[in-house]
């Protein structure tokens, strides 16, 4: 039987690797520009936010929407246009289906 003692140092661990891919997630798009991003939640209030911060759709998945600009700063005008999650783009699209085609 896994000693407790063990299975708390796995756990740390677990949640350490966690924390930290999380956080380069969270500060992927605040670094350098032209970066696709994924700005995750409510499909209308993302596109508003994007337009809004002079960006582009690249693309619309279930539950994010991924989008470019070459403004720097873009991240940071998503926030302050509304986006309430903004990931990395390229890596966070994974996380997210693509959305089936209108009819």
């Amino acid at each position: 039987m896994t000693h407790p003692k063990n299975l708390f140092r796995i756990a740390a661990r677990v949640a350490l690797v966690l924390g930290g891919w999380t956080a380069i997630m969270l500060a992927m798009p605040f670094v350098g520009s032209a970066r696709q991003v994924a700005v995750v939640g409510d499909r209308a209030r993302a596109l508003r936010a994007i337009a809004a911060a002079g960006g582009s759709v690249v693309e619309i998945r279930d539950g994010a929407t991924l989008a470019r600009s070459d403004k720097p700063g873009f991240a940071a005008a998503l926030y302050r246009n509304g986006a309430r999650l903004v990931i990395e783009g390229r890596i966070g699209a994974g996380c997210f289906s693509s959305s089936p085609p209108a009819r």
